[in-house]
């Protein structure tokens, strides 16, 4: 899990000029293979936790497109957040990793967005008979 996570890191850089379409294709090559190796195993929590991670990188990079705060809070209000939401959000002083984990950017850029509008691949959701049930899940170390 460690490494899949560096991994995920390092596919998401911070400062890249590559747009987020181009950095899904990428993911998703790497994922797609990472997954089907693991969907071996009996814990699909663990590709629920590497999927989450991965939209919480992609999040945080839109926030750190958003150079000034008005900025990110106008595309946050345009994508149909509320304004006391956005507000309180944005103009709080969490930097931008803390900004991608709060309700307001998590409502403008939800997981389905990701999903379909931009194409993550997804394996958690699949159904194997060997698999234990999705909220069991083991603590690798």
């Amino acid at each position: 899990m460690q490494r899949a996570m560096a991994k995920v890191k390092q596919l998401t850089p911070r400062g890249t000029s590559l747009n987020i379409e181009h950095t899904i294709v990428k993911i998703n090559k790497w994922y797609k293979g990472w997954a089907t190796y693991h969907k071996m195993g009996q814990y699909p929590n663990q590709l629920a936790i590497v999927e989450a991670h991965i939209r919480r990188r992609l999040r945080s990079r839109l926030v750190s497109e958003q150079k000034k705060r008005r900025h990110l809070f106008n595309t946050l209000v345009k994508r149909g957040v509320s304004r006391g939401l956005t507000a309180k959000a944005v103009f709080s002083n969490h930097k931008r990793w803390a900004l991608s984990h709060t309700k307001a950017v998590e409502r403008a850029n939800p997981n389905r967005w990701f999903i379909h509008t931009l194409g993550q691949a997804i394996a958690s959701t699949e159904q194997h008979p060997h698999w234990f049930a999705p909220k069991i899940s083991i603590k690798l170390t």
